[in-house]
């Protein structure tokens, strides 16, 4: 797949898209950019992401001290996007659909004792 394929399949998707479909964006999105890492490499870039995320977040928090004279260019929807990107790159790296796999946690979690 080339980089115009990519922008077409991704101009279909819409908040109406399965979980299915977003997930195979990215897998083809992976692919097409060459990502190709290793799940602990993966598992980094999830890391620096959050880290970035939590920054972001900070910003929100007035009660927070962030260094006013640094520009801050990103944005809180579009770490949260990359975390979730880096999410979904690491369940296609094991083949894993995150919708099973949050039907089977939940079953797990509503055999707990909740308060």
């Amino acid at each position: 797949m080339n980089n115009t394929d990519l922008k077409l399949k991704l101009d279909k998707l819409s908040s109406k898209s399965s979980v299915e479909d977003v997930q195979n964006y990215i897998k083809d999105m992976i692919e097409t950019r060459g990502f190709r890492n290793s799940l602990l490499e993966r598992m980094c870039l999830l890391t620096e992401e959050v880290g970035e995320l939590a920054k972001e977040v900070r910003k929100t928090d007035n009660n927070l001290a962030i260094d006013v004279n640094k520009e801050y260019s990103s944005s809180l929807q579009n770490e949260i996007t990359d975390v979730f990107i880096c999410l979904m790159g690491m369940c296609e790296l094991i083949n894993m659909d995150i919708v099973d796999g949050l039907k089977n946690k939940e079953e797990i979690n509503f055999k707990r004792n909740w308060k």
